[in-house]
This record gives C-alpha cells, structure tokens and sequence, in this order.
C-alpha cells in the first residue's frame, strides 16, 4: 500500500469514527508474568494471555485496560484503534515487596497522671517473602497458621520443661476496644487450646521453673492489672498475687521459684519500675527503674530494658538480684535495644533491636544476639520485616519470635550460629 492509499483509509477510519460507525480489530493482550485478570474499561475479560475484539466509534475511541494479579501492582495500559496494525500489547507488573500492617501493643507511657500502660497503634511493613538470608540463622519455620493480618498475636514464651508455647492473642471489637486471651500451642502442631477466657487484657505470661504454672498481668478484677497464677495444664482457678493500685505486669520467676520479678507503674510514677515480691507473699520490693525484667538461669542478675531520659531510647542493663551493681550493657542515642532473654546456659542474650536497615534503607526491627557480657553483638534476622519478642527455646537450640513476614503476625523459629 502506498502513502497515499494509507492516507485515504485513514481518512475513511476517521469518517467512519466521526459518523459513528463502529469498527473493529482483534488484540492480544499479554502480562509479565501471564495468568493476570484483564480489566477492559473497568469489566473482567479474562485472564492474560488474552485476545479479544474490540469495537470503535465516535464515543469509544481508546479502552483503559488494567492487568490485576495477587502480589503485584496493578498494571495499566490503554488501546487505540490506530495504528490497526498494532494488536499485541504486553503489561508488565511490579511486583509489591512489603505492605502494611497494624501491629497493636500495650506498652508504658507518659501520661498526665504519670506513666501508665497504653494501647499503642503502629504501622509496620510486612515484607512479603519469607525467606532468610542472614548467614547467622538456619531452618526458619513458622510455629504459628495464622493468615488474617488483623489478627494480633503476642510475644512467644517457651515451657522450659515441654515443647510448647504460650502467647497472648488480641481480639479486636467492633466498637474499638481490644481484649486478649492466652493461648497454648504444642510445637509441632497448629492446634491451639485458650488458657484464659474473658474480655479482659490477659498479657506478659511467664512460666514457673517446673513448667506447670504461668503468671501473667490481667485487668480481670480492675481496670489496673494486676498479676495473677493459673495452671498451664487445668486452668480451672486462678490466683490473684497482687493487689495494689499500681499496675503490674511482665513478670518472671526466679530459677527456685521463690521470687517474682515484675514491671510496676505506681501512681503518679514518672518512669516504669522493677518490683520483686516473694511466691506466695505480698512483701513487695522497689528495686529500680526500668521495665521487662528476666532473671538469670542461676538467679544472681536481673536483665532488664531502661529508657534514656535524653534520648528516650530503650537500652539494656544488668543488675543483681538485690537491685544493686548496675551494668548498661548497650548505649546509643539512634536505635532501641528491647525485649532481652537469656539462653538457658546464661552465656547469651537474644533481643530486638531497630538498628538494622531493610532494603530501603528503612529502620526495622531485627532479632539480635550478645554475649551475656554485652560483647559479640550479632544481627540474627534481615529479611526487612517487624521481628521482635524473642526467646530461647528450653534446650537452647532455637530462638522463636514474632513477625509479620509473609503478611500476618505469627510466631517463627530459627537454630542460631552463635559467634565465635
């Protein structure tokens, strides 16, 4: 066809439009990667690689088309009748790395009538892949089936004489309150058996040295909670174990069961607290301040998290069982040290830390490990995703914690490479 044979059916085309006569042409439209749903002017066509007809008219003279596909970004691209010669039309998809995911917590904070625990709502990104390429881990696994992102699953604790876990689960209510129940799962199986019942906070369980009891912080008598006993294997009664006007909360027993170490906010209290009470008494004791005490495995030091009163950043101390002897293990004004444990040994500590960087260059929160002296610090996990609450397991072979990789929160494991 000559040039001006070309001219003359395109002017015949544009006739043709302008009279409103429909004309037509066949396409194909393709994605990278196939198997996408196409969207044509907002209606379903199919699934690419897709060919279809496609009509033209003084009204209709381009068609928006859309390429939909599970974990990527829509794609967009439009269709012309002119040039009629082209009919194949490719859609490339970006796939998503990350999304957002609300992550709830209850947490201290200042308030006008001192520091008080809060419901705290936060962003996170949850990276969508799951894999870990940290040299430092092997063999993640997830404990834990969930798939609702708006389900909210607590920090894992470890029985320390059965392979089971123990976290809190939050339950959203639809006129905005949240309450939480704590729930037992055998390692191993997906099968979960609630410890605790109620609309209350049920939080910061904590095992007894032989494995048969928890003690966990609840709002079940007042709206300050207070903590409480319950047996790990028949929960029938519960034992209320102080009964103040502070809140108490994130307990841990001592290795000969004889002590409960315990966060305080009294009222008024300008910063959380570290009180200790005997099992079984209610002499309590003020030892300093700071939050998420852990007692070491031969139960002469307490681990502990305290907020820089310049920085305000969390970092981790020492100090032994009395309150005395003071130790910071860790000091920085630009990134938080949080949610220290000890490995069974007590020659190690695994903690969150947002120090690491995504591959955004985003501050996130990683699983970390230290030796028990503050040295041979090491970054465990990098998969760009919130990881945080992490403990040993009773044998000192995993660590399992929290994440939302993968899209939902639930609890993941991995075999450290300690260092050298």
């Amino acid at each position: 066809m000559n040039s001006n044979s070309i001219k003359i059916a395109s002017t015949l085309v544009a006739i043709l439009l302008l009279a409103g006569c429909a004309t037509q042409k066949t396409v194909t439209i393709r994605s990278n990667p196939p198997g996408a749903t196409v969207f044509v002017d907002g209606k379903d066509a199919g699934i690419s690689p897709l060919t279809t007809p496609l009509s033209f008219d003084s009204k209709t003279k381009v068609y928006n088309v859309t390429a939909r596909k599970e974990g990527f970004k829509d794609g967009i691209n439009t269709i012309a009748y002119e040039p009629k010669s082209e009919t194949d039309y490719t859609i490339i998809l970006e796939k998503i790395e990350a999304v957002p995911i609300e992550l709830v917590s209850v947490e201290p904070a200042p308030t006008d009538k001192g520091v008080k625990l809060v419901v705290v709502r936060k962003s996170t990104l949850a990276y969508l892949e799951v894999i870990e390429r940290s040299p430092n881990v092997a063999s993640v696994t997830r404990v834990t089936p969930n798939e609702d992102k708006a389900v909210q699953i607590g920090h894992p604790v470890l029985s320390p004489s059965e392979d089971v876990v123990i976290y809190g689960e939050f339950v959203q209510e639809e006129k905005g309150g949240t309450y939480s129940n704590i729930q037992k799962q055998r390692v191993g199986s997906f099968a979960k058996t609630r410890l605790t019942y109620g609309k209350y906070r049920d939080l910061f369980p904590a095992f007894t040295p032989d494995g048969t009891r928890l003690v966990f912080s609840s709002t079940r008598s007042s709206s300050n909670p207070t903590l409480w006993l319950v047996n790990v294997n028949s929960p029938v009664g519960i034992t209320k174990l102080t009964n103040t006007q502070a809140e108490d909360y994130a307990p841990c027993v001592s290795p000969d069961d004889q002590l409960i170490v315990f966060t305080s906010n009294p009222p008024d209290a300008e910063e959380a607290q570290i009180w200790t009470v005997p099992m079984g008494s209610s002499l309590m004791t003020q030892l300093r301040e700071g939050e998420s005490p852990q007692v070491s495995p031969d139960g002469k030091q307490i681990l502990f998290v305290r907020r820089d009163k310049i920085t305000k950043k969390r970092q981790l101390w020492l100090m032994s069982i009395d309150g005395a002897q003071e130790t910071q293990l860790t000091q920085n004004t630009e990134y938080e040290t949080i949610e220290p444990r000890w490995s069974p040994d007590g020659k190690w500590i695994v903690y969150a830390s947002d120090e690491g960087r995504d591959s955004q260059q985003r501050s996130n929160f990683d699983i970390w490990i230290m030796a028990s002296d503050g040295s041979k610090r090491t970054q465990m996990t990098t998969n760009g995703s919130w990881d945080d609450g992490p403990c040993f397991d009773r044998k000192g072979e995993n660590v399992y914690f929290r994440s939302n990789r993968g899209g939902a929160w639930n609890i993941w494991r991995f075999q450290p490479l300690l260092p050298k």
